[in-house]
């Protein structure tokens, strides 16, 4: 079973981060193996919908279970749609956490447990701010995810030095989330150009092997990301925004914030699927809250 941890640091043995949205890292496990992916949270700086974003996000990741401090109706929301079960109230080390968790000490909430945009403009809890790096105790590089507003360009840098500051493929013109992979520090180079020395004595073969066997485990990781974005893609199926018609009051404020211009006030809000980015602008400044963010068909 695959579940996700809001978390102060990359590592296990880091806490609980009482915020969801705004959290420093989302660390997705594998409860049979205790495989650990550790995402760095894009999300923290933004001005609104970083509970929305943060929730697609764990969707995408393909996880069954959220656990954290704190969710609020927004991301509460997105995970409902997405059959994600979120559990609150959770506190101490992520190891700690997920163990309780296996012993069927939780249980999923029902509803939010905060309001809407609780955590904005507090600082990170975690041992590392927000575009920091920050490394685990084995120097393993952490997967970075990264969001852009173009109108078709998203390829943002994949690499980086070791140290989880990786850049990944930006959402631009509905390309989604990508992932980019950080290499850790003195890993060996890949590729036919790649040249290991060959007279080295049994502490550094074990060193490389380590390494080696690291960056085997990364790249699995980006593959299945890649395959499941592959299969969103030819599916047609992506994040757009959706409209309660039964809140919707017609205000218009909607068509103000909207970025893309996919939206039209028609007595009620009308989106506009093909042009709709899923920035969740909309979402987080509707004074109804009569949209959310869902995946949906796009296109023929």
């Amino acid at each position: 079973m695959k579940i996700a941890v809001t978390s102060t640091g990359p590592t296990l043995d880091d806490n609980v981060e009482a915020r969801f949205g705004r959290c420093a890292y989302f660390l997705v496990i594998d409860t049979d193996t205790m495989q650990l992916e550790a995402i760095e949270n894009p999300n923290i700086a933004l001005g609104g919908g970083a509970g929305i974003q943060s929730a697609q996000l764990m969707s995408e990741k393909g996880v069954t279970t959220v656990l954290t401090g704190n969710c609020g109706p927004n991301a509460f929301n997105v995970f409902g749609q997405a059959g994600i079960q979120v559990i609150v109230g959770v506190s101490g080390s992520v190891r700690n956490a997920v163990e309780q968790f296996k012993a069927g000490a939780f249980s999923s909430a029902s509803e939010p447990n905060v309001a809407s945009h609780f955590g904005m403009g507090t600082a990170p809890t975690g041992p590392t701010a927000a575009g920091q790096p920050g490394t685990n105790p084995m120097g393993q590089g952490v997967v970075g995810t990264g969001f852009g507003m173009g109108g078709g360009r998203g390829m943002g840098r994949g690499g980086g030095i070791g140290r989880g500051m990786g850049r990944g493929m930006g959402r631009g013109g509905g390309m989604g989330r990508g992932m980019g992979m950080a290499a850790p520090i003195g890993m060996p180079p890949t590729g036919p150009a790649a040249a290991f020395p060959e007279n080295t004595g049994p502490q550094n073969q074990e060193h490389e092997l380590a390494a080696l066997k690291q960056q085997a485990e990364m790249l699995e990781q980006q593959r299945q990301q890649l395959n499941q974005r592959i299969t969103q893609l030819e599916s047609r199926r992506r994040a757009v925004a959706v409209v309660d018609l039964e809140k919707c009051a017609g205000c218009g404020i909607c068509v103000d914030v909207c970025p893309a211009g996919a939206i039209e006030v028609n007595q009620q809000a009308v989106v506009n699927d093909e042009a709709c980015t899923g920035c969740a602008a909309c979402v987080s400044e509707c004074p109804n809250e009569a949209i959310v963010i869902a995946q949906k068909k796009v296109g023929n």
